[in-house]
This record gives C-alpha cells, structure tokens and sequence, in this order.
C-alpha cells in the first residue's frame, strides 16, 4: 500500500489536513487504523483500491489483507470516506462517519457473496488490561454465506468450548474486548453448534499487556478464510497461519536412549492427556493412531511408573495428513524432545520408493558435533546430504527399487558411523529411516518406519590397519590399510614365488578390481567391515631406484574374512591352469587404531 502523496508513512494526516476544516484545535486527537477486508475480487491484485478522505487520495495500492498502523488524523468531526477500485473513477464505498476525539478502526468489508461492500467502523479501547492478562476483540469480516443468519459462527477453544459468549457472531458484527491470560491461546471459528470448523488458527502466544484485534476475513469468490491480526506495528498485513483442516493420523516413536537397558526405556504415551501406548521401549513404534481433528495436540512421554512427563509439547498436526512423532534426545549430549515429521503418502513412480531420512542420534553434545553425512559405500554423498544435524530430516527421496546399500558418515566422510546392511524396499513403498542411539547407552543403529530396525553391517574403520602374518609361515604376511571414506581395503602381500627358487614376490591388493593401472574403482564400497574380495596384482620388470620397464598385471583374487580385528582367514586364487590356491591363517602383528 502507498501512502500519497508524500513519502512519509504518516502522510495521511497531512492529506485530510489539507481537505478538512476544523476551528478548534482538541487536546486528544482522531487515530485510525485503516482495513481492507472487502474480498470484491478473484484475486488479491484486482482488489486494489484508492481510500480518498474528504474528497483527497490519502492511500493508494490498498489490497485485501492489508492494514494500517494508527493514522493521527487531527481534530474530531465528519469525515468523507470513499474507496476507489484501482484504475476506477467512481466510489465503491462512500460513507461519512462521525468521528470523536479517540482511537477508531475503519474496515472495508463485504462485496461478496450478496453481502454489500460498505465500511465498518469501531471504536478502539486501547488503556491497559489486568496484570498478567492480554486484550483481544474478534471481528467477523468473512462474507462466506448468501444470507447474515448463515454466516453466523461460534469462536472456540482446543477444546471446542465457547470463548467469551461467542456463540453466534453473524457477518459486519464485533465482539466487545475480551480479557484473558497472557501466553498461549488457540483459537477457532465454527458454526454456532460446534459441529463444523470454518478456521482453526494455529496456537499464538499473546504477551500480558497486548491488546490484539482478529479479523475474521475471506470466504467470498476465490478468496480463502482466514483470520489478520491487527496490533501495534504489525501493519502492512498479518495473517495467521492456519490449520489445514480434517482428521490425522499419527504414529508415536521411541527413539530416545535415555537408559543402559532396553526395559529401562520403558514409556508410556499420553495424547491430550489420554494414554494411547504403554510399556514402549527404544527402537519401537506404535501403530496409526487416528485423531479427529486438526489441530494443537499435547504429546506427552513417562518413564514407567513414574508419573512425571519426561517430554511433553504441543505439537501442531494438519488435517488430511500423516504425521511420525519421534521421542528423541537422551537427556545428557541432547534435551529429551519430539521430532515431528509428515509421513508421506504421495504414491512413487513406477519401480520406484519414497524414503525420508531423520538424523535422532544424539551421539554429541553440540549440534555442530552431531553432524552427519548421508553416503553409499562407496563414498558418494547421497542428495546433497554432506552436513545433517541432529533433529533434521531430509526432503522425501524417490530411489529406484533395488538394494540400496548406503552409510551415515561424519561429514568429511572420514569416519563412518553407523552402516545399514542394503536396504530393499518394495515398489511404492514410503519409509523414514531414523539414525538412533547414542553410542554409550544405546548403540548407533537404524529404525526404519514401519518397516523395523535394519540389520548392520561393521563399520569400516582403521582397525584392521597394519601389519598382519601367519606364524607358520616364517617372513610372509599381509600389511592392510583400510580407507573408510570408500569402504575400500587395500593391501600389499608379501610372500615368495610359488616355484622352489626362493626369490621374493609381493603383490598388491585392492577391492576396487579395477584394470591394472587404472584410477577407477568399478567395485564401490567393496569392503564392509568384515569381508573384502581383493584383486591381486603383480609388479614385473622393474630394476632397483630405476624408473620405467615395469608390467602390472591382474593375477588372481583373494577373499579376507576379518572374524574380529585380531583374526582373518584369506583365501586367495591365482589364474590359469594348476595355479596356486590356498587359505591364511591370519593374526594382527600389532593392533590397528580403535582394536581392542
């Protein structure tokens, strides 16, 4: 909206100050607020009007929704309103209003519907309530019915209870001021029995001294109800968010670690303080629980036998939608809470499945330290998910069916933490995959909903890094080293030739089994933990300090079972007819980082 003709907000004083004839100067002066809640139009652009005081353009550009701050317009008397359609030279509104010394709001309201455009003015209290209380005033705006008597409603509580005697509030009509504890307040506009919700307003908290007008607006062409709130300095527009409405569904999941032992997780589940599931304990999930209605639920989690919520929040849930509501954190690294997410219901695409990933592993004690990557094994970040913190949840991702084998690493993908075994979800399928566990109390794993806990594989790390032998087999051994980032393995065998000459061979080995001297890895992720399929390589031709005349060739494969990283079993295979097979019994030569 544009205040005209001056670049000052407060421009409209001096406009009516030009166009208005006053004698006597008055110790308290005219204030107005200025509304355009007059839904005349499809569209918010087409219902852009000219608001003329006295014959003079005080406001141009006014669209439907917008609002002004208190306007000082001087000294008390008649003053000639008209609203003008953009690009219009006739009124749609004229009135003359009789204004005293004090505070007014002026709104647009109507052009609906049947429901005559016309102006609604009312007189403001703005001295103080009570200590601790908060004002407010509600004022139907919305000509969503062809007749006053059907567009009368009812404002109600969460509770569906009748606020303030507004059992029956038609169109044009305002409330008195109502007062009320400061802090939060969740209200609803119904028809006049309660059986119908026309707009659920989502819970807003109002500060003790506040005084707050809701306008109830829209329902007429295409524009939506809603409702503005109109309080100091919220002025150009102030629409609150609403509820989509209808019925929900909802799940309950536990993945809190906030105990040593799985029974010492047990909790009970409280919604609007009725309980829907008992003796829950870590890593499981209830089934769909169907609310009737949208709106501002209390979830509240207690330790069995105690009769002191652990985690208790409002939690805000949409109508027509599915939501997982995850107890998390584990009271220590990270506050015990609720991860709110919708569950998605969108069908996938042909040969396809739906997956959202939540990060609920509250392993650390800053978010910073939390954060993961989401990786396949064979490094590669997957959808962008190279820095998720704890609490986060990724965007819903359609895969292909198929085994998808991926990781949760740190972000630099150095370290790996937790390493599902491959996921095969069925076509059309739609999951999230909570990381869960702490470490310490409980280990790291993965819940996927409604599917289970996945199994793991070990992850990869340094611990099977250095030198490994068998101790029959005097001056042989293999030295490992492992590259988590990759789920690679490498190794370099030292052994002799296979005939009697006695002369020394070493070979190098590799998961990736890629074409000698190539710097690809058609193998990604070849090593999980505990098995590694490594091609052998051998380095011919070469002469002491001397560049140049060596041949690499592939000459075999060898298969590493790592039972712990103490002991390893290695079979290895060599090409060609008769040529030399055989198993090492293998024992680390001194410990790699982290084997214990």
């Amino acid at each position: 909206m544009t205040y005209f003709p001056f670049g000052k907000r407060w421009a409209l004083a001096a406009a009516i100050a030009l166009c208005a004839s006053h004698a006597l100067a008055q110790t308290t002066p005219v204030r107005v607020t200025v509304g355009h809640f007059a839904p005349f139009a499809n569209t918010v652009a087409g219902t852009s009007v000219t608001i003329r005081v006295n014959g003079a353009d005080a406001l141009t550009n006014v669209r439907f929704g917008d609002f002004t701050n208190y306007i000082n317009l001087g000294n008390p008397g008649r003053y000639r309103i008209e609203v003008v359609p953009t690009g219009a030279t006739a009124a749609a509104i004229t009135q003359e209003l009789d204004l005293v010394a004090g505070d007014f709001s002026v709104y647009a309201v109507g052009g609906a519907n049947s429901q005559a455009l016309g102006l609604l003015a009312l007189t403001d209290d703005n001295s103080a309530p009570a200590s601790g209380r908060a004002k407010i005033r509600v004022v139907h705006a919305a000509p969503f019915a062809t007749t006053l008597d059907a567009t009368a409603v009812s404002i109600r509580n969460e509770n569906n209870e009748v606020v303030g005697g507004l059992a029956s509030v038609p169109f044009r009509v305002a409330s008195g001021y109502l007062e009320i504890p400061a802090g939060r307040v969740d209200l609803a506009v119904a028809n006049p029995t309660g059986s119908q919700t026309f707009i659920d307003v989502k819970p807003v908290s109002l500060t003790a001294g506040s005084i707050t007008t809701l306008v109830a607006i829209g329902g007429g062409n295409t524009l939506s109800l809603g409702v503005t709130a109109i309080a100091p300095n919220a002025a150009p527009r102030n629409p609150l968010p609403l509820f989509a409405l209808g019925p929900v569904k909802v799940r309950a999941i536990h993945a809190a670690p906030f105990a040593a032992t799985i029974p010492g997780t047990s909790v009970s589940i409280r919604v609007n303080g009725a309980e829907v599931a008992s003796n829950v304990l870590f890593k499981q999930f209830t089934g769909v629980l169907d609310l009737p209605r949208q709106g501002s639920y209390r979830f509240e989690v207690f330790p069995t036998g105690s009769s002191t919520a652990a985690i208790s929040s409002f939690i805000d849930l949409d109508g027509n939608k599915s939501f997982n509501v995850a107890a998390a954190g584990d009271g220590v690294n990270q506050p015990l809470s609720f991860l709110t997410t919708e569950q998605d219901t969108t069908a996938a695409a042909m040969n396809r499945y739906r997956l959202q990933v939540v990060h609920a592993a509250p392993f650390a004690n800053t978010i910073d330290a939390t954060r993961v990557s989401i990786r396949s094994d064979g490094g590669a970040v997957i959808a962008g998910l190279n820095s998720v913190p704890f609490g986060a949840a990724s965007p819903v991702l359609e895969l292909d069916v198929g085994a998808l084998d991926i990781k949760v690493a740190s972000p630099d993908g150095l370290t790996n933490f937790i390493d599902p075994a491959p996921i095969n979800l069925a076509m059309g399928a739609n999951a999230v995959a909570y990381a869960i566990g702490d470490g310490v109390k409980q280990p790291l794993g993965i819940l996927a909903v409604p599917v289970g806990e996945l199994p793991l594989e070990r992850t990869v790390d340094f611990s099977v890094g250095g030198h490994w032998f068998e101790a029959s087999k005097s001056g042989q051994g293999i030295d490992f080293l492992p590259i988590p980032a990759q789920n690679r393995l490498l190794a370099t065998w030292y052994t002799y030739a296979a005939d009697n000459s006695g002369a020394q061979r070493w070979y190098i080995l590799d998961t990736c089994n890629a074409a000698p001297g190539a710097n690809d890895c058609p193998r990604q992720g070849g090593y999980d933990g505990r098995t590694a399929q490594l091609a052998i390589y051998e380095s011919t031709g070469g002469r002491l300090n001397t560049a140049g005349g060596t041949t690499l060739r592939n000459v075999g494969t060898m298969t590493v079972n790592f039972a712990d990283c103490k002991n390893a079993t290695a079979n290895f295979q060599f090409t060609g007819t008769g040529a030399p097979t055989g198993t090492l019994n293998l024992t680390a030569l001194i410990l790699g980082p982290g084997c214990r």
